[in-house]
């Protein structure tokens, strides 16, 4: 740990989803394709910036949380989060360094190596935006399938200790434009986040 309190993991899971973000590339021919071809595309992504609308269904709550905001990414590891409905925070990643701002100005930050479930979260966003093959192959179990213009990437953690919180990952997109991530945790919470990308 790096600085502050050691954060609600549940939460800064579900924040690190928000870390998502549509980058844009030209399409190019639609062969070869696989996990190589499609990392190859983000990896030429330099930065980007994007809107979100999340959806979070707990087991204990009746009613789904919804959240809305930012995001940001400049290669190669600065990711950020900013909702901004229903109420103001910011999470944001830069390097191995995870800081949760709340609305009033209070933060805790983390170092995202001292805690493996948090990393492999992490790492789900960072390599792919990377376009970083080996690592994302390092964490999880990867099944791509569709086409370069409408994939869908399934990632199952490898490690029996980051399978107790997540259960799987799944980001759908264009290209290397994600459009929709889903998280089903172990406990079977979840959640979606849907993204469109923000030239501003």
């Amino acid at each position: 740990m790096i600085s502050g309190n050691r954060p609600a993991r549940r939460p800064i899971l579900a924040g690190i989803a928000a870390l998502l973000l549509a980058g844009a590339v030209p399409s190019q021919a639609a062969e070869p394709w696989g996990l190589e071809d499609l990392f190859a595309r983000f990896a030429r992504i330099g930065s980007s910036n994007a809107r979100f609308a999340e959806t979070r269904e707990v087991g204990l709550l009746t009613t789904p949380l919804e959240s809305s905001g930012t995001l940001t990414y400049r290669r190669p590891d600065i990711l950020e989060k900013r909702t901004l409905q229903p109420q103001a925070e910011s999470l944001r990643l830069d390097g191995d360094r995870l800081t949760l701002t709340q609305g009033d100005g209070t933060s805790r930050t983390l170092s995202v190596s001292a805690m493996p479930e948090i990393q492999t979260y992490v790492e789900s966003i960072r390599s792919t935006l990377r376009g970083d093959v080996p690592t994302i192959m390092r964490f999880y179990e990867v099944a791509l399938e569709g086409t370069p213009q409408d994939w869908r990437m399934q990632l199952t953690p490898r490690a029996e200790e980051a399978r107790r919180t997540v259960q799987r990952i799944v980001i759908a997109g264009r290209d290397a434009n994600i459009r929709r991530i889903e998280v089903l945790q172990a406990d079977g919470d979840r959640s979606i986040m849907t993204i469109q990308p923000d030239p501003a």
